[in-house]
């Protein structure tokens, strides 16, 4: 074979595989990414940006102990918080959490709490065994019960590192579109915050990998009375509930939420590696 006719060859292979790619959820993200590197005109390599990573344990020796994963990049940038597993029953928002706590950035924090609820996540249940609902009890209480103590500690982060943005990754049971208030592909704002701009383009971008319209997602507004979004939203910070549906297959569930998070670090300005 000449060497035009090999070059010619190569580009065909390329570009198929990208339309291949694009026809997936994880080629969606694959190619949100090749338009962060050409929107920012950079040209160092992945192996270039190093991230600092470290690990945090939260309720150390109890019951409710659980890790949350730091990673830091030389550059600033905004600090960006993601919560999985507040509820036990919805896995594909502490399973994501796992892989997105694997990521690295170009710029800004990134802190991942993968398994905030790890009583009721080794339960399958909403709550912990005689505990009460987590997403209703913050700021939580340091001298309260279990559940009161874990939602302040992961409060105490929020107060910390002053997140820009808090997503708290959740699923449920039906399509909202299709019941109202049964929340399922939803993304639920806070009527107070002031980046609806950002939260419409990130609807926008993550609808667009959507296979199926039923499971493009809606954008809704308002926050229940002691949520992680509640607290966060005090502190300052943009705050999000992301609310896949389990009438889904669990690995597009999974694959979605990623996707969002994807997404707003895009729309950030901020690479993953």
């Amino acid at each position: 074979m000449s060497s035009r006719r090999r070059l010619t060859f190569i580009i065909y292979m390329l570009t198929l595989s990208i339309i291949l790619l694009s026809i997936s959820g994880e080629g969606s993200v694959f190619l949100e990414r090749i338009r962060n590197l050409g929107k920012k005109n950079r040209v160092e390599s992945a192996v270039e940006i190093t991230s600092s990573r470290t690990e945090r344990i939260l309720m150390a020796g109890t019951p409710w102990e659980t890790e949350l994963i730091i990673v830091v990049s030389p550059h600033e940038g905004p600090t960006v918080m993601v919560i999985g597993g507040i509820h036990g029953d919805e896995p594909a928002g502490f399973m994501a959490a796992d892989s997105i706590a694997s990521w690295a950035v170009d710029r800004g924090t990134l802190l991942v709490l993968p398994h905030a609820n790890v009583p009721a996540i080794s339960n399958r249940s909403r709550m912990a065994p005689g505990g009460s609902d987590l997403n209703r009890v913050f700021p939580g209480d340091p001298g309260g019960s279990g559940t009161e103590q874990l939602a302040a500690e992961i409060y105490s982060v929020m107060v910390e590192f002053e997140p820009s943005w808090v997503i708290d990754l959740h699923e449920a049971d039906n399509f909202e579109r299709e019941l109202r208030g049964a929340l399922g592909q939803t993304f639920i704002y806070p009527e107070a915050s002031a980046s609806e701009d950002i939260a419409k383009e990130l609807l926008t971008s993550v609808n667009r990998t959507m296979l199926l319209d039923d499971y493009s997602f809606i954008l809704l507004r308002g926050m229940a009375p002691g949520s992680a979004i509640e607290a966060a939203s005090q502190l300052g910070a943009d705050a999000m509930i992301i609310e896949t549906c389990k009438k889904m297959p669990l690995n597009e569930r999974v694959k979605i939420h990623r996707q969002v998070i994807s997404s707003l670090l895009y729309l950030l300005d901020i690479v993953v590696y």
